[in-house]
């Protein structure tokens, strides 16, 4: 897998490949966080965003929330490079980019744990955006 550029708002995000067993760590804690998310009623399958939201506030995401920024860098709209593993520096870009704070993190998820999924289901994620995701969250 290489590097990885997604871009909100003229703002360059830069995601940088992490090592196996490190990302493997942290991913086999983001399913811990999953646990009673998903739901399975004959052929039909759920997926409670609730239960979901409910763990955002734990210190097990914030902990994948840190592995995230460590491993991503962002060019704003001045080209000053932000280096996110330094948290005034973290702090300073998202007092002034706070709505880019969740789409970032979601990519994140992306890029480092659907390499971990078999293809076909992690194709299908790969293309899921947090405004779609959104949109789901309010229409059930």
């Amino acid at each position: 897998m290489a590097d990885l550029d997604f871009t909100i708002d003229n703002v360059t995000y830069t995601f940088r490949q992490t090592d196996f067993f490190k990302t493997n760590k942290y991913l086999k804690k983001l399913t811990a966080l999953l646990q009673g998310c998903f739901s399975l009623d004959g052929n039909k399958t759920g997926f409670d965003f609730g239960q979901l939201a409910s763990n955002i506030g734990t210190e097990q995401f914030e902990e994948i929330e840190k592995f995230i920024l460590t491993y991503v860098t962002a060019v704003d709209e001045n080209g000053k490079t932000v280096l996110f593993h330094k948290p005034q520096e973290a702090s300073d870009f998202f007092n002034t980019h706070r709505s880019h704070y969740y789409q970032l993190i979601f990519e994140g998820l992306k890029f480092h744990f659907l390499g971990f999924l078999p293809s076909g289901i992690a194709s299908s994620l790969n293309t899921l955006n947090l405004e779609e995701m959104a949109q789901t969250v309010t229409t059930i």
